[in-house]
């Protein structure tokens, strides 16, 4: 018996492939995101070592990203455009940070610019910290108060 091709099939077939392969290739671009408070170049210009205080600076910039640990005067605006392909560890493209100094009343002593280059990469420690007593099995856990109570001690009711 012979097959009779239908009318218009083969487009038909060919606009759907077309279509599935186009979802796939998006799903294929990269993401970019932002994250962070990246500051404009003329905005940081106008700040006035010695004469900019605090209270600026927030009206500026807004609050910092993080303000140092041990020393509260020096604040830090921190911004990172990064791009991840589906998903796939995201990659760093640029990282701007902003270094604010200030001194005991607030006024600007130092702006400081980083970026990405200025960073250096932070070894984990890979240790776990030891515990006391023997690490039980599933089995152990599961029959371990097994046999430990008697019914003398008590009615068993809460």
């Amino acid at each position: 018996m012979r097959h009779i091709p239908l009318p218009g099939n083969s487009s038909i077939k060919r606009a759907v492939a077309a279509i599935v392969f186009a979802g796939l290739l998006t799903g294929c671009s990269p993401t970019l995101n932002n994250h962070g408070n990246i500051p404009e170049p003329e905005l940081i210009e106008s700040i006035r070592v010695g004469n900019s205080n605090r209270e600026q600076i927030v009206a500026m910039f807004g609050n910092p990203s993080a303000v140092a640990t041990f020393d509260q005067e020096a604040w830090y605006y921190v911004g990172t455009k990064t791009s991840q392909l589906a998903f796939l560890t995201p990659k760093i493209l640029e990282r701007k940070v902003l270094v604010i100094r200030f001194d005991k009343q607030g006024v600007v002593q130092q702006v400081e610019r980083l970026d990405k280059q200025d960073g250096r990469d932070v070894q984990i420690v890979d240790r776990k910290t030891p515990t006391r007593g023997k690490e039980l099995t599933i089995l152990e856990q599961l029959l371990g108060n097994v046999g430990k109570f008697s019914g003398s001690e008590g009615d068993g009711s809460p």
